[in-house]
């Protein structure tokens, strides 16, 4: 009896380890971040599955801040959508606009009506999303589990009338643990909120009087580049004429 426990306590432990391993994504297959946003507003009463006029509007807008704020995404996603009777459309809807804007094609999620942990946990281990950026728009009361599906099972549920909230998950290679920042729409389009842009690596400005600079204009001095003057000798004086810039150089 005590060899059998032994075997059958072995063999839970290592269908344990099992699914740890499957939790735990490759650096490669990681995405950069994972931006979760609410579908737009809906109109009052539920008539209908669209959005309302206020929401289509906050979709455009949402499509000229995401990438300025967070980058191009690398995927687009939203939550199940019912191709019949149009239910859940505002997901699919809120995403156009963006769409439009990057060419990114809209992943409909289909699974995730039914298990939203397991559209998140899928991110994680999908290679096509490896350093990548995914904005999901999704219906509101399942994003609580999509982003436990995310490593993050801290989030709050959202109130019926809270379609401000975005929400960013930024993630290091080697973990599936993210840090996660919560910001206002309405704030972040006016201002009162700073994003955090992914910025490209700056080149280093050549060293050359910018075409804009003239220097008839007393509060400003053309001076040729510093290199100019190392490799070149001094001008020669011309009596009553402007000396010609150093070796032919132009402003």
């Amino acid at each position: 009896m005590a060899s059998s426990a032994n075997c059958i306590g072995r063999v839970m432990l290592f269908s344990a380890c099992l699914g740890l391993m499957t939790l735990a994504p490759s650096a490669r297959a990681t995405p950069e971040l994972v931006v979760l946003l609410r579908h737009g507003h809906k109109g009052p009463g539920g008539t209908d599955y669209n959005l309302s006029a206020q929401g289509f509007e906050r979709a455009i807008a949402l499509a000229s801040l995401l990438p300025s704020c967070f980058g191009r995404p690398s995927q687009i996603r939203s939550f199940y959508l019912n191709p019949l009777s149009n239910k859940n459309a505002r997901s699919y809807q809120t995403a156009v606009p963006l769409a439009v804007a990057t060419g990114v094609d809209i992943a409909i999620d289909l699974g995730s009506r039914e298990d939203s942990f397991r559209s998140g946990r899928n991110i994680l281990t999908d290679p096509t999303v490896a350093g990548g950026r995914v904005v999901m728009f999704w219906e509101h009361r399942h994003l609580p589990q999509l982003a436990a599906g995310l490593g993050w099972p801290g989030m709050a549920p959202i109130a019926d009338d809270d379609f401000d909230q975005l929400v960013v998950l930024r993630y290091r290679p080697s973990s599936i643990q993210p840090a996660v920042r919560t910001y206002s729409q309405t704030q972040l389009l006016n201002g009162q909120q700073r994003c955090e842009p992914l910025l490209e690596p700056r080149r280093q400005p050549r060293s050359s009087p910018s075409p804009a600079l003239k220097s008839s204009d007393p509060q400003i001095q053309i001076m040729p580049p510093p290199n100019c003057l190392q490799r070149l000798p001094p001008c020669p004086p011309v009596p009553h004429t402007v000396p010609p810039p150093c070796g032919g150089l132009s402003g």
